[in-house]
Protein backbone atom coordinates (compact mmCIF):
# COMPACT_ATOMS: atom_id res chain seq x y z
CA UNK A 1 0.00 0.00 0.00
CA UNK A 2 2.83 2.38 0.81
CA UNK A 3 4.38 1.78 -2.65
CA UNK A 4 1.03 2.46 -4.37
CA UNK A 5 0.56 5.58 -2.33
CA UNK A 6 4.03 6.74 -3.30
CA UNK A 7 3.34 6.07 -6.99
CA UNK A 8 0.02 7.91 -6.86
CA UNK A 9 1.73 10.84 -5.22
CA UNK A 10 4.36 10.96 -7.97
CA UNK A 11 1.64 10.84 -10.66
CA UNK A 12 -0.23 13.69 -8.99
CA UNK A 13 2.90 15.84 -8.79
CA UNK A 14 3.74 15.19 -12.45
CA UNK A 15 0.14 16.03 -13.41
CA UNK A 16 0.25 19.37 -11.59
CA UNK A 17 3.59 20.18 -13.19
CA UNK A 18 2.28 19.42 -16.68
CA UNK A 19 -0.89 21.48 -16.11
CA UNK A 20 1.16 24.38 -14.76
CA UNK A 21 3.46 24.22 -17.77
CA UNK A 22 0.45 24.27 -20.10
CA UNK A 23 -0.97 27.36 -18.39
CA UNK A 24 2.43 29.06 -18.57
CA UNK A 25 2.69 28.31 -22.26
CA UNK A 26 -0.82 29.63 -23.00
CA UNK A 27 -0.53 32.79 -20.92
CA UNK A 28 3.05 34.02 -20.78
CA UNK A 29 4.89 32.06 -23.48
CA UNK A 30 2.26 31.97 -26.21
CA UNK A 31 4.10 31.51 -29.51
CA UNK A 32 4.31 34.81 -31.33
CA UNK A 33 1.65 35.26 -33.98
CA UNK A 34 -0.23 32.12 -32.94
CA UNK A 35 -3.88 31.86 -31.91
CA UNK A 36 -4.58 29.06 -29.45
CA UNK A 37 -5.32 26.02 -31.69
CA UNK A 38 -7.82 24.71 -29.16
CA UNK A 39 -10.20 27.61 -29.80
CA UNK A 40 -9.30 28.81 -33.30
CA UNK A 41 -11.75 26.43 -34.97
CA UNK A 42 -13.50 27.16 -38.29
CA UNK A 43 -16.34 29.61 -37.75
CA UNK A 44 -19.71 27.86 -37.52
CA UNK A 45 -21.29 30.11 -40.13
CA UNK A 46 -18.77 29.07 -42.78
CA UNK A 47 -20.77 25.86 -43.20
CA UNK A 48 -24.23 27.43 -42.92
CA UNK A 49 -23.37 30.62 -44.84
CA UNK A 50 -25.40 32.63 -42.35
CA UNK A 51 -25.16 36.40 -42.76
CA UNK A 52 -25.14 39.06 -40.05
CA UNK A 53 -28.28 40.06 -38.19
CA UNK A 54 -30.13 43.31 -38.99
CA UNK A 55 -28.04 44.91 -36.20
CA UNK A 56 -24.87 43.78 -38.02
CA UNK A 57 -24.09 41.12 -35.41
CA UNK A 58 -22.12 38.33 -37.10
CA UNK A 59 -23.68 34.87 -37.05
CA UNK A 60 -20.50 33.61 -35.40
CA UNK A 61 -17.15 34.91 -34.24
CA UNK A 62 -16.29 38.61 -34.29
CA UNK A 63 -15.66 41.30 -36.88
CA UNK A 64 -12.16 42.75 -37.04
CA UNK A 65 -11.54 46.41 -37.78
CA UNK A 66 -9.25 49.36 -37.31
CA UNK A 67 -9.22 53.13 -37.38
CA UNK A 68 -8.49 54.97 -40.60
CA UNK A 69 -6.44 58.16 -40.45
CA UNK A 70 -5.10 59.18 -43.83
CA UNK A 71 -1.76 60.51 -42.65
CA UNK A 72 1.61 58.83 -42.26
CA UNK A 73 0.48 55.69 -44.09
CA UNK A 74 -2.06 54.83 -41.41
CA UNK A 75 -5.03 54.48 -43.76
CA UNK A 76 -7.04 51.30 -44.15
CA UNK A 77 -5.68 50.32 -47.56
CA UNK A 78 -2.10 50.22 -46.25
CA UNK A 79 -3.19 48.10 -43.30
CA UNK A 80 -5.09 45.71 -45.57
CA UNK A 81 -2.07 45.22 -47.80
CA UNK A 82 -0.10 44.07 -44.77
CA UNK A 83 -2.94 41.86 -43.54
CA UNK A 84 -3.70 40.27 -46.89
CA UNK A 85 -7.42 40.76 -46.32
CA UNK A 86 -10.09 43.42 -46.14
CA UNK A 87 -11.08 44.89 -42.79
CA UNK A 88 -14.68 44.21 -41.78
CA UNK A 89 -15.07 47.57 -40.05
CA UNK A 90 -13.37 50.98 -40.17
CA UNK A 91 -13.58 53.37 -37.22
CA UNK A 92 -14.05 57.03 -38.21
CA UNK A 93 -14.16 60.15 -36.03
CA UNK A 94 -15.85 63.41 -37.03
CA UNK A 95 -15.91 66.61 -35.00
CA UNK A 96 -18.04 69.75 -35.00
CA UNK A 97 -21.47 70.83 -36.24
CA UNK A 98 -20.22 71.28 -39.82
CA UNK A 99 -18.77 67.77 -40.11
CA UNK A 100 -19.97 65.39 -42.80
CA UNK A 101 -20.29 61.63 -43.10
CA UNK A 102 -19.75 59.75 -46.35
CA UNK A 103 -17.11 61.99 -47.73
CA UNK A 104 -15.64 60.59 -50.97
CA UNK A 105 -13.04 58.65 -48.95
CA UNK A 106 -15.68 57.28 -46.57
CA UNK A 107 -17.99 56.34 -49.42
CA UNK A 108 -15.23 54.38 -51.14
CA UNK A 109 -14.52 52.45 -47.92
CA UNK A 110 -18.19 51.53 -47.62
CA UNK A 111 -18.77 50.84 -51.32
CA UNK A 112 -15.92 48.30 -51.21
CA UNK A 113 -17.70 46.36 -48.48
CA UNK A 114 -16.48 47.70 -45.14
CA UNK A 115 -18.90 48.72 -42.38
CA UNK A 116 -18.25 52.28 -41.18
CA UNK A 117 -18.26 52.92 -37.43
CA UNK A 118 -18.87 56.63 -36.84
CA UNK A 119 -18.24 58.61 -33.68
CA UNK A 120 -19.37 62.25 -33.81
CA UNK A 121 -18.58 65.02 -31.35
CA UNK A 122 -21.35 67.40 -32.37
CA UNK A 123 -19.71 70.35 -30.63
CA UNK A 124 -16.54 70.83 -28.62
CA UNK A 125 -17.41 74.45 -27.79
CA UNK A 126 -18.70 74.79 -24.25
CA UNK A 127 -18.45 78.57 -24.08
CA UNK A 128 -22.21 79.00 -24.50
CA UNK A 129 -22.98 76.22 -22.04
CA UNK A 130 -22.24 72.49 -21.78
CA UNK A 131 -22.33 71.06 -25.30
CA UNK A 132 -24.16 67.85 -24.36
CA UNK A 133 -26.97 69.82 -22.73
CA UNK A 134 -27.28 72.09 -25.75
CA UNK A 135 -27.55 69.11 -28.10
CA UNK A 136 -30.18 67.57 -25.82
CA UNK A 137 -32.10 70.87 -25.78
CA UNK A 138 -32.36 70.91 -29.59
CA UNK A 139 -29.80 73.57 -30.53
CA UNK A 140 -28.17 71.30 -33.12
CA UNK A 141 -31.25 69.56 -34.51
CA UNK A 142 -30.63 70.82 -38.04
CA UNK A 143 -27.17 69.24 -37.95
CA UNK A 144 -28.55 65.96 -36.62
CA UNK A 145 -31.08 65.85 -39.44
CA UNK A 146 -28.40 66.62 -42.04
CA UNK A 147 -26.15 63.76 -40.88
CA UNK A 148 -29.07 61.31 -40.81
CA UNK A 149 -29.99 62.31 -44.35
CA UNK A 150 -26.41 61.82 -45.53
CA UNK A 151 -26.45 58.30 -44.11
CA UNK A 152 -29.74 57.51 -45.86
CA UNK A 153 -28.48 58.94 -49.15
CA UNK A 154 -25.38 56.71 -48.96
CA UNK A 155 -27.47 53.55 -49.11
CA UNK A 156 -25.25 51.96 -46.44
CA UNK A 157 -25.87 50.85 -42.87
CA UNK A 158 -23.49 52.27 -40.26
CA UNK A 159 -22.75 51.94 -36.58
CA UNK A 160 -23.25 55.37 -35.07
CA UNK A 161 -22.55 57.11 -31.77
CA UNK A 162 -22.04 60.54 -30.26
CA UNK A 163 -18.96 61.59 -28.29
CA UNK A 164 -16.90 58.47 -27.63
CA UNK A 165 -15.21 58.02 -24.24
CA UNK A 166 -17.47 60.51 -22.46
CA UNK A 167 -16.55 59.69 -18.85
CA UNK A 168 -13.69 62.12 -18.28
CA UNK A 169 -15.42 64.89 -20.29
CA UNK A 170 -18.31 64.90 -17.80
CA UNK A 171 -18.49 67.30 -14.87
CA UNK A 172 -18.39 64.21 -12.65
CA UNK A 173 -14.68 63.97 -13.46
CA UNK A 174 -13.99 67.71 -13.83
CA UNK A 175 -14.90 67.85 -17.52
CA UNK A 176 -17.05 70.64 -18.94
CA UNK A 177 -19.32 69.01 -21.55
CA UNK A 178 -22.13 68.36 -19.09
CA UNK A 179 -23.30 65.95 -16.43
CA UNK A 180 -23.70 62.21 -16.74
CA UNK A 181 -27.42 62.78 -17.22
CA UNK A 182 -26.72 65.38 -19.92
CA UNK A 183 -24.82 62.77 -21.91
CA UNK A 184 -27.64 60.22 -21.66
CA UNK A 185 -30.19 62.90 -22.58
CA UNK A 186 -28.09 63.99 -25.58
CA UNK A 187 -27.99 60.45 -26.94
CA UNK A 188 -31.71 59.95 -26.38
CA UNK A 189 -32.56 63.23 -28.07
CA UNK A 190 -30.29 62.53 -31.05
CA UNK A 191 -31.91 59.12 -31.45
CA UNK A 192 -35.37 60.70 -31.26
CA UNK A 193 -34.47 63.17 -34.04
CA UNK A 194 -32.38 60.91 -36.28
CA UNK A 195 -33.97 57.47 -35.99
CA UNK A 196 -37.18 58.38 -37.91
CA UNK A 197 -34.92 59.46 -40.79
CA UNK A 198 -32.10 56.92 -40.62
CA UNK A 199 -34.18 53.96 -39.53
CA UNK A 200 -32.49 50.59 -40.00
CA UNK A 201 -29.47 52.25 -41.62
CA UNK A 202 -28.34 53.58 -38.24
CA UNK A 203 -27.20 51.04 -35.65
CA UNK A 204 -26.64 52.89 -32.36
CA UNK A 205 -23.78 52.16 -29.99
CA UNK A 206 -22.33 53.75 -26.89
CA UNK A 207 -18.56 53.82 -26.47
CA UNK A 208 -17.13 54.13 -22.97
CA UNK A 209 -13.55 54.38 -21.82
CA UNK A 210 -14.48 51.42 -19.65
CA UNK A 211 -12.14 52.20 -16.79
CA UNK A 212 -13.41 50.74 -13.54
CA UNK A 213 -14.43 53.89 -11.69
CA UNK A 214 -15.49 52.11 -8.54
CA UNK A 215 -18.73 50.26 -9.12
CA UNK A 216 -19.55 51.66 -12.59
CA UNK A 217 -22.13 54.09 -11.23
CA UNK A 218 -21.00 56.76 -13.69
CA UNK A 219 -21.25 54.41 -16.67
CA UNK A 220 -24.74 53.41 -15.61
CA UNK A 221 -25.76 57.05 -15.16
CA UNK A 222 -24.59 57.84 -18.69
CA UNK A 223 -26.33 54.89 -20.33
CA UNK A 224 -29.04 56.18 -22.73
CA UNK A 225 -31.27 53.12 -22.39
CA UNK A 226 -31.80 49.76 -24.06
CA UNK A 227 -34.44 51.30 -26.32
CA UNK A 228 -31.74 53.55 -27.84
CA UNK A 229 -28.59 51.44 -27.78
CA UNK A 230 -28.00 48.41 -30.02
CA UNK A 231 -24.33 47.71 -29.16
CA UNK A 232 -22.31 48.48 -26.01
CA UNK A 233 -18.60 49.15 -26.45
CA UNK A 234 -15.53 50.10 -24.45
CA UNK A 235 -11.83 50.77 -25.01
CA UNK A 236 -9.41 48.57 -23.01
CA UNK A 237 -5.79 49.69 -23.51
CA UNK A 238 -2.42 48.66 -22.19
CA UNK A 239 -1.14 52.07 -21.08
CA UNK A 240 2.48 50.97 -20.70
CA UNK A 241 4.82 53.49 -22.32
CA UNK A 242 2.01 55.97 -22.86
CA UNK A 243 0.96 57.41 -19.50
CA UNK A 244 4.03 58.02 -17.39
CA UNK A 245 5.11 54.90 -15.55
CA UNK A 246 1.99 52.84 -16.24
CA UNK A 247 2.70 49.13 -15.71
CA UNK A 248 2.32 46.58 -18.47
CA UNK A 249 -1.14 44.98 -18.41
CA UNK A 250 -2.57 42.27 -20.61
CA UNK A 251 -5.72 42.61 -22.69
CA UNK A 252 -7.61 40.10 -20.57
CA UNK A 253 -6.89 42.04 -17.37
CA UNK A 254 -7.91 45.36 -18.90
CA UNK A 255 -11.07 44.12 -20.60
CA UNK A 256 -12.58 41.91 -17.92
CA UNK A 257 -14.05 44.43 -15.39
CA UNK A 258 -16.21 46.20 -17.96
CA UNK A 259 -17.09 42.96 -19.74
CA UNK A 260 -18.38 41.47 -16.49
CA UNK A 261 -20.48 44.59 -15.82
CA UNK A 262 -21.89 44.69 -19.37
CA UNK A 263 -22.64 40.98 -19.41
CA UNK A 264 -24.55 41.28 -16.16
CA UNK A 265 -26.42 44.51 -16.92
CA UNK A 266 -26.94 44.06 -20.68
CA UNK A 267 -26.81 40.32 -21.39
CA UNK A 268 -28.77 40.64 -24.64
CA UNK A 269 -26.61 43.36 -26.19
CA UNK A 270 -23.71 42.57 -28.49
CA UNK A 271 -20.46 44.03 -27.18
CA UNK A 272 -17.72 45.72 -29.15
CA UNK A 273 -14.13 46.63 -28.40
CA UNK A 274 -14.39 50.15 -29.79
CA UNK A 275 -10.65 50.80 -29.47
CA UNK A 276 -7.72 48.81 -28.18
CA UNK A 277 -3.95 48.89 -28.55
CA UNK A 278 -0.61 48.52 -26.85
CA UNK A 279 2.84 50.02 -27.24
CA UNK A 280 5.96 47.97 -27.88
CA UNK A 281 8.22 47.18 -24.92
CA UNK A 282 11.76 48.30 -25.85
CA UNK A 283 13.19 45.75 -23.43
CA UNK A 284 11.19 42.84 -24.84
CA UNK A 285 10.69 42.84 -28.63
CA UNK A 286 8.23 39.92 -28.41
CA UNK A 287 5.99 41.41 -25.76
CA UNK A 288 3.57 43.32 -28.02
CA UNK A 289 3.22 40.38 -30.41
CA UNK A 290 2.34 38.10 -27.50
CA UNK A 291 -0.13 40.71 -26.17
CA UNK A 292 -1.93 40.65 -29.53
CA UNK A 293 -1.97 36.84 -29.65
CA UNK A 294 -3.31 36.69 -26.09
CA UNK A 295 -6.04 39.18 -27.06
CA UNK A 296 -7.22 36.81 -29.79
CA UNK A 297 -7.29 33.88 -27.39
CA UNK A 298 -9.05 35.89 -24.67
CA UNK A 299 -11.77 37.14 -27.02
CA UNK A 300 -12.56 33.58 -28.07
CA UNK A 301 -12.23 31.90 -24.67
CA UNK A 302 -13.34 34.51 -22.17
CA UNK A 303 -15.37 37.19 -23.95
CA UNK A 304 -17.81 35.48 -26.35
CA UNK A 305 -20.30 38.35 -26.11
CA UNK A 306 -17.77 40.59 -27.90
CA UNK A 307 -18.77 40.45 -31.57
CA UNK A 308 -16.43 43.12 -32.98
CA UNK A 309 -12.97 44.40 -32.13
CA UNK A 310 -11.35 47.52 -33.56
CA UNK A 311 -7.67 48.40 -33.20
CA UNK A 312 -6.73 52.07 -32.61
CA UNK A 313 -4.10 52.30 -35.33
CA UNK A 314 -2.42 55.59 -34.51
CA UNK A 315 1.12 56.85 -33.99
CA UNK A 316 3.10 59.68 -32.47
CA UNK A 317 3.12 61.29 -35.92
CA UNK A 318 -0.68 61.54 -35.82
CA UNK A 319 -0.72 62.98 -32.29
CA UNK A 320 -1.09 59.83 -30.20
CA UNK A 321 1.03 57.24 -28.48
CA UNK A 322 2.68 54.72 -30.80
CA UNK A 323 -0.38 52.47 -31.08
CA UNK A 324 -0.11 51.13 -34.63
CA UNK A 325 -0.20 47.35 -34.83
CA UNK A 326 2.49 47.28 -37.53
CA UNK A 327 5.19 48.78 -35.29
CA UNK A 328 7.46 45.75 -35.77
CA UNK A 329 7.68 42.79 -38.11
CA UNK A 330 6.83 40.33 -35.34
CA UNK A 331 3.78 42.40 -34.31
CA UNK A 332 2.61 42.41 -37.93
CA UNK A 333 2.94 38.64 -37.98
CA UNK A 334 0.92 38.30 -34.78
CA UNK A 335 -1.90 40.67 -35.80
CA UNK A 336 -2.09 39.12 -39.27
CA UNK A 337 -2.36 35.65 -37.74
CA UNK A 338 -5.25 36.85 -35.59
CA UNK A 339 -7.02 38.72 -38.39
CA UNK A 340 -6.82 35.74 -40.75
CA UNK A 341 -8.01 33.14 -38.25
CA UNK A 342 -11.49 31.67 -38.73
CA UNK A 343 -12.99 33.24 -35.60
CA UNK A 344 -12.27 36.76 -36.85
CA UNK A 345 -13.54 36.00 -40.35
CA UNK A 346 -17.31 35.68 -39.93
CA UNK A 347 -17.75 36.95 -43.49
CA UNK A 348 -15.25 34.40 -44.81
CA UNK A 349 -12.62 36.91 -45.94
CA UNK A 350 -9.71 34.52 -45.50
CA UNK A 351 -6.43 35.10 -47.31
CA UNK A 352 -6.70 33.75 -50.83
CA UNK A 353 -10.51 33.76 -50.94
CA UNK A 354 -12.28 35.56 -53.78
CA UNK A 355 -13.93 37.82 -51.17
CA UNK A 356 -10.58 39.19 -50.08
CA UNK A 357 -9.49 42.52 -51.46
Amino acid sequence: MKIWALLLGIVAIVGVAVASAAVLTRESELPVGTIDPVVAQPALCEATNDGPSPLLVPACGAWIGSSDRRTDELDASVQETLLGRQLDMVRLYIVGPDADVFTPVHRQLADEGRTLVYSWKVSTDNSAGPAWRRVADGEFDDQLVRIAEQIVDSGHTVLFSLHHEPEDDATTLNGNFGSDADYANMMRHAHEVMEPIGGDQMIWFVNYMGHSFGDFKQVEAMYPGDDVIDWVSWNPYNWFGCHGNAPWKGFREQAKPFYDWAQQRHPDKPLMIGETATNEDPDDPLRKANWIADMGTALQNDFPQVRAVLWFHQSTDSGFCERRWDSSDISVESFSELANSAYFNPAGYLVGDEGSS
